[in-house]
């Protein structure tokens, strides 16, 4: 039974094993600040049971390849069949191994292993291959040479069979063991339910089960995964509602007059508050924003509710945070009901517009703001034609300082009371600055640092211009940033520190003395203020987010990491991870602290709200 035939097949996929491991190790190298928390005997373990889910990956990918290895009939070993074996290794491995690969470095940006949420972003992907090959070359090599070693390594079979094949009966029997084994490895053994991405985090340093991992697994996991699992930690809507911490009555019935003022909210692309000098003892790389800090208000304790791009917009523009494994712009539930922050300002006479200097459709950025009330949508088209050739930065779009110029002029057409949103672009990776401004800004320690110095700088000739214009001193200005990015500092190389981002509101005839800085804020707050700012009243407010004018309390973030949900707060902050386990530890250091059942509850309650509300499509029960 065991003949040449399965031995082969056998030191095949184990070659495949090994490499997986060999991956692992590049991994862990690449992203070493990730995972430095950990103990070594931690990390060893890690490394270990990673063999796991490697195994259920190459058996799901390789299967075609293991059915063709063992037919029952025929001469396998032939030189001509063990061409087209060959050929069907190959062709079924080396994407998943480049997925591996460009993992090492995707995962400095998303702060997971890759699902299928590359197949959403395939179109900006494809439009950049040119420089993104350019400027990963070192992947693609690693790649080449990966294939390289494949193809020497492969064993190889002899020309003919030493000895007699087993009979057709018995290899019969052989395949479907290795059939039985091989839905036993792939399921990743006898429990109950089958091996899931969040089955790898056991660890007391959660961070290790994205090493444990293997991105060729979640990928797999990913695809055609349509629906969250609903949670029925409360039995009525009624008990769910009151653990919330969430009175709509303050936005229904606000008292006082509306106030007639325009909106502008500025989102930084990569502005991690790592970078921010006014957020680290003068230490940055953004003067200006720096200097603004001095005249509003910035929040110390600012998180992003995600930790990609096409995760922001949804928080920041509807108060949706990015509490499941899928972008919700692309999720299955993207067509549920929901009122974005331009709805809700429409209906009291505002236009609203959203600019963004990349190509139209970028991360379905458009479609996303109209259904969230956003009137126009100016994109890379849409960027005056005769300045679009010296202006273009050569990869995704406008250089920020000439956008940001062109938007102040657009603004100065609107009529008021507006509301807009600015996406900025150039401090995206690969951190282009324009050939004048070559050698201005400080290198810094990170590849991103020279062009947040461009950007910050591109950030003060807008406002040097817009604090011309009519519109200027009767506006709300909200700056953050969409995500963090890369990280030098140890401090911000934590749980906590892969969500900071600056917050900061500006009115130029306004002062937010009384506002607390030291209050957790998050990007789902933004809609809320900006009601709570106008005086402006609505029942389309979700609960997820609160006023950060609110005097009344120390604020809360919810972040997903994609496996567990925490709820921030400056009393602790609170986990629950997959299997309904509630941790608790302090603020902002995560060292271990008895349990809080109230912060328990409101994290319970906040899951369950959001994954019904996504599921069943209703998110809006405080006024249903």
């Amino acid at each position: 039974m065991f003949d040449t035939t399965f031995r082969l097949m056998l030191r095949r996929l184990g070659l495949l094993l090994a490499l997986y491991m060999v991956l692992r190790v590049v991994f862990y190298v690449f992203n070493y600040s990730t995972f430095v928390p950990a103990g070594a005997a931690e990390t060893l373990f890690a490394f270990a049971h990673g063999l796991r889910y490697d195994v259920s990956a190459l058996l799901i990918i390789n299967s075609v390849f293991i059915l063709l290895s063992l037919l029952p009939v025929g001469n396998t070993l032939h030189p001509r069949y063990q061409q087209v074996l060959k050929g069907v290794y190959f062709l079924s491995n080396a994407p998943f191994l480049a997925l591996a690969l460009v993992d090492v470095e995707f995962f400095k940006f998303i702060g997971r292993r890759s699902s299928n949420e590359l197949l959403s972003i395939g179109g900006d992907v494809a439009e950049q291959i040119g420089q993104l090959a350019f400027y990963y070359w070192y992947l693609g090599l690693a790649f080449v040479l990966l294939l390289f070693v494949l193809m020497k390594l492969y064993p190889k079979a002899h020309a003919a069979p030493a000895a007699p094949s087993p009979p057709i009966w018995l290899r019969s029997i052989r395949l479907l063991l290795v059939a039985a084994f091989a839905v036993l490895g792939i399921r990743g053994g006898l429990q109950l339910k089958p091996l899931r991405p969040n089955h790898a985090f056991v660890l007391d340093t959660a961070q290790l089960g994205h090493l444990t991992l293997n991105s060729p697994f979640t990928f797999i996991k990913g695809i055609g995964k349509a629906t969250l699992e609903e949670k029925h930690y409360f039995e009525t809507e009624a008990e769910l509602l009151a653990a919330l911490p969430f009175n709509p009555n303050l936005y229904i019935n606000p008292g006082g007059d509306m106030r007639k003022e325009n909106v502008v909210i500025i989102i930084l692309e990569s502005f991690a508050a790592e970078y921010v000098g006014a957020l680290n003892g003068g230490k940055g790389y953004t003067p200006f924003l720096d200097s603004l800090a001095t005249q509003g208000v910035l929040f110390r304790n600012a998180f992003a509710n995600g930790r990609k791009s096409i995760e922001a917009l949804p928080s920041i523009l509807a108060g949706i945070p990015s509490l499941m494994d899928q972008p919700f712009i692309t999720s299955p539930y993207e067509a549920n009901r929901y009122s974005g922050l331009g709805s809700i300002l429409q209906e009291h006479g505002y236009q609203t517009a959203m600019f963004h200097g990349a190509a139209n459709g970028s991360m379905g950025f458009n479609n996303f703001s109209k259904a969230s009330g956003i009137q126009a949508y100016y994109g890379l088209d849409d960027y005056p034609s005769e300045l679009r050739y010296n202006d273009f930065d050569g990869q995704w779009g406008i250089f920020d300082e000439p956008y940001l110029q062109y938007v102040a002029r657009e603004l100065s057409s609107f009529r008021q009371p507006f509301m807009s949103t600015v996406f900025t672009l150039s401090s995206h990776q690969p951190y282009t600055v324009p050939p004048q401004y070559s050698g201005r800004f400080p290198k810094g320690e990170l590849e991103i640092h020279e062009s947040l110095g461009y950007a910050d700088h591109a950030l003060r000739e807008f406002f040097k211009t817009a604090s011309r214009q009519a519109w200027y001193r009767n506006t709300l200005f909200i700056l953050t940033a969409d995500h963090t990015q890369k990280s030098i500092s140890p401090a911000y190389q934590n749980e906590l520190g892969a969500y900071r981002v600056p917050l900061l509101l500006f009115h130029p005839g306004q002062s937010f003395a009384d506002i607390n800085p030291e209050q957790v804020a998050q990007h789902a707050d933004i809609p809320t203020t900006v009601i709570d700012y106008l005086h402006i009243p609505t029942n389309q407010l979700l609960p997820f987010g609160r006023s950060v004018l609110d005097t009344t309390g120390t604020g809360r973030a919810l972040l997903f990491d994609g496996n567990a949900y925490l709820l921030v707060q400056q009393e602790q902050i609170t986990k629950l991870t997959p299997d309904d386990q509630v941790q608790t530890y302090t603020f902002p250091d995560m060292a271990p602290a008895p349990a809080s059942p109230a912060a328990s509850q409101q994290l319970k309650a906040y899951v369950q709200y959001f994954r019904n509300g996504m599921t069943q499509n209703k998110l809006y029960l405080f006024n249903d």
